[in-house]
């Protein structure tokens, strides 16, 4: 099952936004010396948000043109490059640290993806995935709620976060810690939904996606939906 990102990369750039605690962790671990890399960077929200805010050397590397090009608007001092997890196009000990956020369950070969992120790393250098568990999934506020076809699809695609661990340590990985982050936040408005702009929802029938439209629009009409953005990052050092 594959989502076109092209298709979206408008509504997604338009409504999609960094998650506050997984920027607070990322930026907690950067200074102005560091060199950083954001694979399947999409519209470049994290990326360039730690350019904004560090000022360090920052790169984006993302496989649809359409989400590069709305990435490209947003800071022309960070250096965009087309390309996917498998194969970096960068020299080894490059970087400083690499992160990728809700990207992982899109790359075809996972245990390719962490030996090229071994290889470009610099000694001491760390990687940070940050993706979704399974009660993650099945706690979405308010996807998993409204649209509840997406949980088993979802499930299918991501990959378990024991498995991630078990190959960080395979390619040598040290230090491979999790932690979760959470951001509480009041949905005003379901234009997002309706849109389409998270991948998961062109994945279900129109059906299942009329009827939670329908079912968020009308608790929408009693007021904001309290809402809840729940990730597991997995960290590791080289």
């Amino acid at each position: 099952m594959k989502v076109d990102y092209d298709k979206i990369a408008k509504p997604y750039a338009h409504f999609r936004r960094g998650d506050p605690a997984v920027l607070e962790q990322l930026l907690a671990h950067l200074r102005s010396s560091s060199r950083v890399l954001e694979v399947g960077c999409g519209s470049g929200n994290y990326i360039s948000t730690i350019s904004e805010i560090i000022g360090c050397e920052c790169h984006g590397i993302e496989p649809s043109e359409a989400m590069l090009a709305e990435a490209q608007k947003k800071d022309s001092a960070i250096v965009w490059r087309k390309g996917n997890a498998e194969s970096l196009s960068y020299p080894a000990d490059t970087f400083t640290f690499i992160f990728c956020v809700d990207v992982i369950h899109h790359v075809a070969n996972v245990p390719l993806f962490v030996a090229e992120g071994f290889r470009t790393l610099s000694r001491g250098g760390r990687v940070c995935i940050v993706t979704e568990s399974e009660s993650d999934i099945r706690g979405r506020q308010p996807l998993s709620l409204y649209f509840p076809d997406t949980i088993e699809l979802e499930l299918d695609r991501y990959p378990r976060i024991d498995y991630l661990k078990r190959l960080l340590r395979e390619a040598a990985f040290s230090a491979v810690a999790e932690k979760t982050t959470e951001f509480p936040y009041k949905l005003e408005s379901a234009d997002s939904y309706r849109q389409k702009a998270f991948s998961c929802l062109n994945l279900i029938s129109d059906k299942a996606h009329i009827r939670g439209i329908g079912r968020v629009s009308e608790d929408l009409l009693r007021g904001p939906v309290e809402c809840n953005s729940r990730y597991s990052m997995l960290w590791a050092t080289k």
